[in-house]
């Protein structure tokens, strides 16, 4: 069984990966205070005991620069306290699992400072293609890469006109982190969990993106 946790967007998961189905808890409120209580509450409510658990998985972001970070460090935490191994995967790939198949899709999120965060993927088959790797760029020039009526994942005040809304908000969910990380090979028992990323915080500059407490859950980093 696999726990994980995706805390980069406007709304915190978590979810359990079992042989059966995954189970999935959203929550709000001050993530580092309500996760722990949070994890403790899906277990109880999926009936299996702590040492069951077999591996963690963390969403990296890119994204809020607390969540990141509290959602990173719990990972490791759990990780030497029940002696099970972590890894990290990019929380955008979790944020496209759920689109149509074979469709080339954008995601634009607000990087503050005049900038924007852009990736772009494609769903297949065989997992989700990274098109283009999460990167910032000046706004203005969002215009350059995006080609006409493109599909997008992202607020619409950041994009071109011409552009198509799969989605106005960016929010990766813990259970999809499961299944991205299942197409590239992790077993619910834990396995090739160590040969995934880093469960550290994905910032695209360093000092990343210190906007308002307000504004943060939207940040990118």
């Amino acid at each position: 069984m696999i726990l994980a946790l995706e805390l980069s967007g406007p709304c915190s998961s978590i979810a359990l990966g079992t042989e059966k189905e995954i189970f999935e808890k959203d929550f709000s409120g001050e993530r580092g205070k309500a996760l722990l209580a949070e994890i403790d509450a899906l277990i109880q409510h999926t009936k299996v005991k702590r040492s069951a658990i077999r591996g963690v998985l963390v969403g990296r972001g890119p994204g809020s620069y607390t969540g990141l970070r509290i959602g990173c460090t719990a990972a490791r935490i759990l990780s030497l306290a029940l002696n099970i191994p972590v890894g990290g995967i990019g929380s955008f790939p979790a944020a496209v699992f759920d689109a149509p198949e074979d469709i080339e899709l954008h995601l634009v999120q607000n990087a503050y400072r005049g900038e924007i965060c852009h990736a772009a993927y494609r769903k297949t088959k065989a997992g989700i293609a990274e098109i283009t790797k999460p990167h910032l760029l000046a706004s203005q020039d969002l215009k350059g890469i995006l080609p006409a009526k493109s599909l997008v994942i992202g607020d619409p005040q950041l994009t071109p006109r011409g552009t198509r809304h799969l989605s106005n908000t960016i929010i990766p969910q813990a259970k999809n982190l499961i299944r991205v990380a299942m197409g590239l090979g992790v077993k619910l028992s834990g396995e090739g969990l160590q040969g995934l990323e880093e469960p550290s915080p994905l910032y695209l500059r360093a000092a990343a993106f210190k906007a308002s407490q307000k504004n943060d859950d939207a940040s990118t980093k």
